[in-house]
């Protein structure tokens, strides 16, 4: 559907995803409420705002399990107890890290524009495609320096 949308407005897409499409000017916003679409003008957005959902519980038990395991290996009586907890813990540990999701909101005047939560590297992919765009260079005149805006990107959604 994005394509019979920007098929209509005569652009080239710059970025697509799971997300959202991007071209020079129009951003194709799958919603997060409904199966719908939502076009919005790239000049129009005023604020571009990240939302994101951790497990925190997953990863409170993980590092709980990992001091449990540095306490039987230093324990007297420990016997075998120090691989289990630690395998558990690194694994709920890195389960809630992996497990992370974020999704864009869009503040254009007073309404906000929710995309659907995805992969945070899909969420990356789309604020460094948004900031170019909106900074007016284009995909192909610097990979390196897209690629290290991506690396930024992808590292601030990770705190």
């Amino acid at each position: 559907m994005p394509s019979t949308i920007l098929s209509s407005l005569g652009e080239p897409i710059l970025h697509s995803n799971s997300l959202a499409t991007i071209t020079d000017n129009w951003i194709v916003v799958r919603s997060a409420q409904s199966q719908s679409q939502v076009v919005v003008l790239i000049d129009s957005i005023t604020a571009v705002k990240i939302l994101k959902i951790t497990h925190l519980h997953q990863a409170l038990c993980g590092i709980g399990c990992l001091l449990i395991a540095g306490a039987t290996l230093y324990s007297k009586e420990g016997d075998g107890a120090t691989m289990p907890f630690t395998l558990v813990g690194a694994s709920l540990f890195t389960g809630a890290q992996f497990g992370r999701r974020a999704a864009i909101a869009l503040v254009v005047d007073s309404e906000v524009i929710q995309t659907a939560y995805g992969r945070l590297r899909d969420v990356a992919t789309i604020v460094v495609a948004l900031r170019s765009v909106r900074e007016g260079t284009k995909r192909d005149r610097h990979p390196a320096l897209q690629a290290f805006s991506w690396l930024l990107a992808y590292a601030a959604l990770l705190v």
